[in-house]
């Protein structure tokens, strides 16, 4: 899901750089191979040149994929995610998550990609007036049974948008081309599945475990 190309700081000033590209999510194991592969020692001789999210969510994710400041880490924890919501179908209303929220960094990202039971996602509903007509036929806009046919559906859909967008608790909806979103967290519970800081150990793939172990195999080698 995201391509990350890295080499040697210290290969890289003198010129002598070899870049490798690896993608994630990857494990332990296989970071240590591109570490040798790239000549880096140590955690400060790490340089990031570039990473890249691709495929089905490229477009979403585009503006962001220059970040100054890229962790390994926090990036194999994002691909991990992002696999995972494609496997379980969630793709769709992640994209349109993204774009709702507008996340301006990997941690972002990650926390959209949690509390999707607070979430609903309906791509037919297009513009007000389709949401308008889906809570009127459906009962979720108190409409008498006789009026049902004179009412002005984009004036609802107006109405109700309105309504939900003003209200802290209701969270956040939004409705266009993509279709209609509506993200029940209040903002402190929409970031609120990881800090930002502590990344899952199971998505750590760059520790200073993993130098040492590499230094352990130089030396009986």
């Amino acid at each position: 899901m995201i391509q990350v190309t890295f080499c040697s700081k210290q290969l890289f000033e003198k010129k002598k750089e070899v870049d490798v590209s690896l993608r994630l999510p990857a494990d332990a194991e296989i970071m240590k191979r591109y570490l040798e592969a790239a000549g880096v020692r140590d955690m400060d001789d790490l340089l990031i040149s570039d990473f890249r999210i691709h495929g089905l969510y490229a477009w979403s994710c585009g503006e962001y994929q220059e970040w100054g400041k890229a962790d390994l880490n926090e990036l194999n924890y994002l691909a991990a995610r992002l696999e995972e919501l494609f496997e379980e179908d969630q793709d769709e209303m992640y994209d349109a998550l993204l774009c709702m929220h507008h996340p301006k960094s990997a941690a972002d990202m990650i926390n959209l990609s949690y509390g999707f039971d607070k979430v609903s996602y309906e791509p037919k509903i297009r513009n007000e007036q389709d949401l308008g007509e889906h809570l009127v036929k459906n009962n979720l806009f108190a409409v008498p049974e006789d009026m049902k046919s004179f009412v002005n559906y984009k004036k609802v859909g107006q109405i109700y948008l309105y309504t939900m967008n003003l209200s802290k608790d209701a969270g956040i909806m939004q409705v266009n081309e993509n279709g209609c979103i509506c993200d029940s967290h209040k903002e402190q519970e929409r970031y609120g599945y990881y800090d930002g800081v502590n990344v899952p150990e199971e998505y750590m793939i760059l520790t200073e475990e993993v130098f040492e172990d590499q230094a352990q195999q130089h030396i009986q080698s």
